[in-house]
């Protein structure tokens, strides 16, 4: 929507379709903005990635991310809260974003209701028992629908709007100047309490931690640091 072209790979298939971030450059309203389009890190067969993958994601995700987040845009179908959204808002703004970047909720797929505003104060209750409270919402419509004339598309109307209301809500939210972080250390703060989230206790084989390595594309030097932390984040199993 934002480029106005189709860059970014998207598919209404049962699995997911992009397993790494994709970064584009692109005006709002006259000010150029790096975006960095990601999957959910649960996604791929069968609603799942490999751990290496997911944290070689992580690892070149924060390296090309730099200077900090300066917002977070969280996007979803709607209208049902699935599990994995649960888990990909803490994994973002909890764990990524440690609560200190402004995050917003895109609610897409709601092209049959009445009145798009609406449907979030109907249903905020229920993302906020969820745990997800983000600091602004846009109920929006991301595809025009079918041909029924020449040149017209069934919601061109709801989608310009639409339009609208992102590039506002990206221009009000973003932080001029994000939180100043250091990237190595951003890394394994994130590396630390993925382990506890997802309860990885069971990668002490120096094999395991080599692939982990060989996905990020670390040096021997990066490789070392990474079996300490690993050891140092290990949970031991009870008897």
């Amino acid at each position: 929507m934002i480029a106005g072209a189709e860059l970014a790979r998207i598919s209404n298939g049962a699995t997911g379709c992009t397993f790494d971030y994709h970064c584009y450059i692109l005006p709002v309203h006259g000010r150029n903005f790096k975006f960095f389009d990601t999957a959910g890190l649960n996604e791929g067969e069968m609603g799942t990635v490999e751990r290496s993958v997911a944290i070689a994601q992580i690892y070149k995700l924060i390296t090309r991310l730099g200077g900090g987040i300066n917002l977070l845009m969280f996007c979803m179908r709607g209208p049902r809260i699935k599990h994995a959204t649960y888990q990909n808002w803490k994994i973002f703004h909890e764990i990524l974003c440690k609560k200190q970047v402004p995050t917003v909720l895109v609610v897409t797929g709601l092209e049959h209701e009445e009145n798009l505003n609406e449907w979030w104060w109907k249903n905020r209750e229920t993302f906020e028992h969820q745990g997800i409270r983000p600091d602004d919402t846009v109920c929006i419509i991301a595809t025009r629908g079918k041909l029924i004339r020449r040149g017209r598309r069934m919601f061109d109307d709801d989608y310009e709007q639409s339009l609208a209301k992102i590039q506002n809500l990206i221009l009000n939210r973003v932080l001029l100047r994000p939180p100043f972080v250091n990237k190595t250390k951003w890394f394994y703060e994130v590396i630390r309490r993925f382990f506890f989230f997802f309860q990885w206790t069971t990668i002490r084989k120096a094999k395991d931690i080599q692939k982990i390595a060989d996905a990020c594309g670390m040096s021997k030097e990066e490789t070392a640091r990474l079996k300490q932390e690993l050891v140092i984040v290990n949970v031991p199993t009870t008897q």
